[in-house]
Formats: C-alpha cells, structure tokens, sequence
C-alpha cells in the first residue's frame, strides 16, 4: 500500500515539475525574443554625437590640447613629468607661429566686485624664417642634406663616348647634430589656481620665446665658436652671418662666387660660401649711415643666377635698411618706389616685384662695432629661393615637464625642443654686405 501511494506522489511531482520546467522555458523563450527586438531597435537609434565648438585657430586648438593633457597629467598618481606633443606636423607647427598671439580664454566677474580681463602676454617678434625656409621634421638627434654637384661632360658629337672634358659628377654631404634650446622655470601654485588663464598663457609665450631665441641664433650665432653665448655658442644653431663667402677686402659693386662646403659628417662640414654684394659705397665711420643707392638693389638682384629667378624667390631685409631704400628718392626728392606698396600689403609690401620678409634679428646696415671704420662686414639683406636655398630640420615632440612642489608652493615648469638650420643650396641666395661704424 505504502509503495503505491509512494508511486502516485513521485508521478504528480514529476507532473509538476514537468509543468513549471514548460512554463519556465516558455517565459525564458518570450523573454529572450523580447530584448532581442529590444536591442535591434536601440541598433538603429544615432546616438548624437558630443557637439563641440570648432576651435577658431591653431592656437587654441594647441591649447585645448595643453589643457587638455595636463589636467590628465593632474589626475596621475605618479606626477612626475609628462611629455606633450603639442603638433602633428611640421605644418601646424609654422601655421601655429604665424598666427598672431591673441588673448586667452578667460572670463570677468573673477573675484568679487572686480572684473578681471583675460590674461594676455605682450607681442614678441617671432622667426620670421618659419614659413620662409624649408621644413622638415625627425625623429633623429642628427640630420644629413646630400647635394650631387659636378658635370657629367656632355659635348658634341656623334660618338657614343665623346666627353669634352673630364667627368666630375660627385655627391656633397654634411650632417649636423639638432641643436637643444630649453627653459626651467616655477610658478606659484596659488597664481596658477587664482588666474583664470594663466596655465595656457604661459606655454604659449614660452614657444613664442623659444622662436625668438631660435631667430637669433639662425642669424647671428656660429657653432664653430663659444661666442656670443647670447645666440648659443656652440650649443646654438648655424647662423646665416658665420658663412663664408664674403670678398677678402671690401670692394663696392663686386659680388664674390658661391660654392659648396666640405663634404663629410664633420663639425666643419657644410660651411658653404655665399655669393656676397659688396655696397657701392661704404658707411664708413658716420653712426647711422644707409649709403644705400638704386644702383645698389639693382645691382644686387641681379648678382643671383638666373635658373633662381624663381616665382618664390624673397627679400629677407632689416627694416633699418628696407627704410632707406623706401626713403630713396630722385633728384626732385620724388620716391623712387612709389608703387611698392598696397593697402593690403602694410608697410611691407614687395621690392621690385618680389616680396619682401622684414627681420629686425639681421645686422643693422652701420650698427656699432669693434675695429677699424668701415672693414667689419654688416649683412643686413638677403635674397632668393629660400625654399631651395635654406632649411630648418624640427624634432615635433616638443617636451614639456610639469614638476609638481620642487620648491615648497611653487608648480616648475620645464620647456625642451630640438632643432637645426643649414644652407642647403648656396647658390640658390645672395647676401648684401655693407660695413659698420668703429667704436
């Protein structure tokens, strides 16, 4: 009797759980159907994407990116250093230097009843070669320029081998190491938190800085010699004034011939010789002299070789001396350059049909010098094709360092970039050489 109530019970149990197994896997089945249609209808929704104002200029994109990876920064436990790469190309990073610096992001109504305009920083004369010479980027410490110079020997005639004269075809090489120019400096961490702007601000006119040095020292400085330290010595760059070139002795209306350097991979390589005009007449020892004449630029102009004669060929010329050749009139104290200007050109406009970059970091045309009146050699004016002619060879990963608390209350900031210039063609620029005044 036992077993078959024992048998009857065990059958209605499994009838149950044969019923809630069914019902289960029914609900699981219609549930399953449900967020399948459930999620193929969120598929097809387009989900707006964040809006974001476009940024009005380079600069501030660069900005938004400085922010941007130091608030990151900020965030890290281990805040040590950070490296920043500021620009993408070599492209943006001249469009960056071109643009005008302009007020930063700021905003008034900062600090109670005083209204606080947005922090800005004074204009600074920035390397007015960016944009004039050649650009390219590395990621190398050192760069090489390669020249095929020399003749082949064609002559005329129906033999196949019928050379006039001997073949001299060769190549020229020379390599520079990139230059280092850095900066180290705190801010008081009380300034960076009250000033609405300042953070970005101070980068800014930090690469705006760092062009100004690198001006001077693409001119000014020789990287064979430890002077003038101002302009980087050794450590500097390989300024346009240190070529060679130039006449023993000054003799006006004489232009000396160019000529590559030695080749090889030495500190010396590459030191080419640029064909130099010498002014008619001297500034002798009168301070402030510009003895410029017509003849002069007309004189000069024409010094380089025609296959340069090209539609990108520039002026590159102290505003001392663009000032005396403006001011250049004739007999009747008429202007002689009367139709050298547009209303949209400025008070640059062109010479002689060819544009004109204006660089207050070249010499003076009778700037004050050591030596004998009248001898020591001025270069206040260049021409030419100077995208064939000069080159700037840029590291892109600029490196900044945000040092937190080195000195108690203060934020030390730590700026790094790496560059080098060179001639590269020297036959494609000429130089205009007059003399300084003796002191």
């Amino acid at each position: 009797m036992f077993d078959k109530i024992t048998e009857k019970l065990d059958a209605i149990e499994a009838s149950h759980i044969a019923k809630l197994t069914e019902a289960t896997d029914s609900v699981r089945n219609e549930l399953t159907e449900k967020i399948t249609a459930l999620e193929a209808k969120i598929a097809e929704v387009q989900a707006p994407a964040i809006i974001r104002a476009p940024a009005k200029s380079i600069r501030q994109d660069v900005d938004r990116k400085v922010r941007g990876e130091l608030a990151e920064f900020a965030k890290m436990n281990n805040r040590v250093q950070k490296e920043i790469k500021l620009f993408d190309d070599e492209s943006q990073y001249a469009a960056y230097l071109s643009e005008a610096a302009g007020l930063a992001a700021g905003g008034a109504g900062i600090g109670g009843r005083t209204a606080y305009d947005p922090v800005f920083t004074a204009f600074r004369l920035m390397n007015p070669m960016r944009g004039l010479s050649r650009s390219n980027a590395t990621d190398g410490a050192t760069y090489q320029w390669r020249a095929k110079v020399g003749n082949a020997g064609a002559t005329w005639g129906y033999a196949i081998q019928n050379n006039g004269s001997a073949t001299t075809e060769a190549t020229n090489i020379w390599q520079l190491t990139l230059a280092d120019v850095n900066c180290q400096f705190p801010i008081r961490t009380a300034a960076l938190d009250d000033i609405d702007g300042l953070e970005s601000n101070i980068v800014a006119d930090m690469l705006a800085e760092f062009s100004q040095v690198e001006a001077q020292s693409m001119i000014l400085n020789s990287d064979q010699t430890d002077s003038p330290n101002t302009y980087g010595g050794t450590s500097g760059l390989r300024g346009l004034n240190q070529y060679a070139g130039s006449n023993a002795s000054y003799t006006g209306g004489t232009i000396s011939a160019a000529a590559f350097g030695t080749s090889g991979t030495g500190s010396t390589s590459g030191l080419h010789s640029l064909a130099t005009y010498d002014q008619l007449t001297s500034n002798v020892n009168t301070v402030g002299a510009n003895a410029i004449v017509y003849k002069d630029v007309i004189n000069f102009i024409y010094s380089l070789p025609q296959q340069y004669w090209t539609a990108s060929a520039k002026f590159m010329i102290n505003p001392i001396l663009l000032q005396g050749i403006r001011g250049l009139v004739d007999g009747q104290q008429r202007p002689i350059y009367v139709d050298g200007l547009a209303r949209d050109d400025g008070i640059v406009g062109t010479l002689l049909g060819f544009d004109v970059v204006v660089n207050k970091y070249l010499n003076n045309p009778s700037q004050a010098t050591t030596g004998t009146a009248g001898t020591t050699s001025q270069f206040p004016m260049y021409f030419g094709d100077w995208q064939r002619g000069h080159g700037i060879v840029d590291r892109l990963n600029m490196v900044l360092r945000r040092y937190d608390q080195t000195q108690p209350g203060f934020i030390t900031f730590f700026g790094e970039k790496r560059l080098a210039t060179s001639v590269i063609d020297p036959n494609a620029i000429i130089r205009y050489r007059s003399t300084g005044t003796a002191t």
